[in-house]
């Protein structure tokens, strides 16, 4: 198609025209990152999310049970602020109206719930917090997920190969809330013994996802030798719930135990996930 006959003919040189204007629109919006920062960073920090909803559930809990610690009172004060700061970060920064309207769900379900742990650590608000934390998990599982949809049409737009590295990322990130998730049914199943069995079906999945998570890990192509080693710590702590589950999910363990060792898991898996975050800079 030649220039004369663009300008012979006006409604065909400005539909051209319009073609060439929306493509360039559209590659030029479409950007590497998410906002100042990675992709894979925005999944990791939407992934610490989940854990951080479960972490100050747990939390809340303890504290109403008595294990008033300054430990715990710590965990609580520091996961709220974390947590509301992560989101203002992932909002400022997200590059599309479907993750803006994730963010807007987090937000509405953070709202309600930061009302309950910000109020006196009780029996009847503990009730209200087992209520509530399961759909600020659920919201916030669903924004990873836009992110990581997000990240994987990006890949492709720029031809990039990490996209199975984004998912390593959101899998390995998700055992953080895992084993904070663990320790808080723990928790509840002790403390609301009327709600016994319920809580321990829903830990006995926990605990059956966790585990089989980490075999997965063992054997992912993206593993270094400092990835290797803490899964190796990993299972050396994780080995004394494995090898009775059927004590574990009967509230045979003290409540400090499942504590520190739930949180010496979360520490481990935040170190891991930290390192695939790093290799996805390489690539």
């Amino acid at each position: 198609m030649t220039l004369k006959y663009l300008l012979k003919k006006p409604k065909t040189l400005f539909i051209s025209i319009f073609t060439i204007l929306l493509i360039t629109s559209n590659s030029f919006s479409q950007s590497q990152d998410y906002g100042s920062i990675s992709y894979n960073k925005a999944i990791n920090i939407s992934g610490k999310q989940r854990m951080l909803s479960q972490k100050m559930s747990k939390a809340f809990l303890l504290i109403s049970k008595g294990i008033d610690s300054e430990e715990i009172k710590k965990e609580l004060n520091s996961s709220k602020f974390i947590f509301e700061k992560q989101l203002d970060i992932l909002s400022k920064n997200a590059p599309s109206s479907a993750i803006k309207l994730s963010i807007k769900d987090v937000k509405k379900s953070w709202v309600k719930f930061k009302g309950v742990i910000s109020s006196p650590p009780n029996y009847m608000n503990s009730e209200e917090v087992m209520k509530l934390n399961t759909l600020l998990l659920s919201k916030s599982h669903e924004l990873v997920l836009s992110i990581e949809t997000s990240s994987k049409y990006n890949n492709q737009f720029f031809k990039n190969k990490n996209q199975d590295l984004a998912n390593t990322i959101n899998v390995s990130g998700k055992q953080r809330m895992l084993s904070q998730r663990l320790c808080l049914y723990y928790t509840a199943s002790l403390m609301f013994p009327d709600q016994k069995n319920e809580h321990k079906n829903v830990m006995n999945k926990i605990f059956d996802e966790f585990d089989s998570v980490i075999g997965d890990l063992l054997i992912n192509s993206y593993n270094t030798t400092e990835i290797e080693e803490e899964l190796g710590n990993v299972m050396a702590t994780w080995e004394k719930f494995q090898a009775n589950k059927k004590g574990f999910l009967n509230g045979t363990f003290s409540l400090e135990d499942v504590f520190n060792t739930t949180n010496s898991l979360t520490k481990s898996f935040n170190k891991i996930t930290g390192v695939y975050e790093i290799i996805s800079k390489s690539l």
